[in-house]
């Protein structure tokens, strides 16, 4: 994988909350992952480059910190993948109200309040 490609494959994962995939809806009841340039949107590519304009321009140990997460995520098993991406798909349909109160939650719980 050339350095661009991989920066910009830490892009799309910076902006994204925990998956290393663009979701994109196939239709109600089915989503796919989509992990290649080419599959992607025309908007999706776009977005990505945003992504990759935004990663490029953080400070070197912001950049570090992403591709950190980006490793970790890489190392974990399949079920555990699953298990985010859900929570993630879960916290995207939310309500504004239910994702403030599940933020001010997380917030609370990692302050240890």
């Amino acid at each position: 994988m050339s350095v661009r490609a991989r920066d910009l494959t830490l892009a799309v994962v910076a902006c994204t909350l925990v998956s290393t995939a663009i979701i994109v809806p196939r239709s109600d009841a089915q989503l796919r992952l989509v992990q290649r340039w080419e599959e992607l949107s025309p908007a999706e590519r776009d977005q990505a480059l945003r992504n990759y304009h935004r990663f490029k321009g953080l400070p070197p140990d912001r950049q570090r910190a992403v591709e950190q997460n980006y490793d970790r995520w890489r190392q974990l098993p399949p079920q555990e993948k699953d298990r985010l991406r859900g929570n993630y798909e879960q916290y995207r349909h939310m309500s504004p109200d239910e994702r403030h109160d599940f933020q001010r939650r997380y917030r609370d719980w990692k302050h240890g309040k």
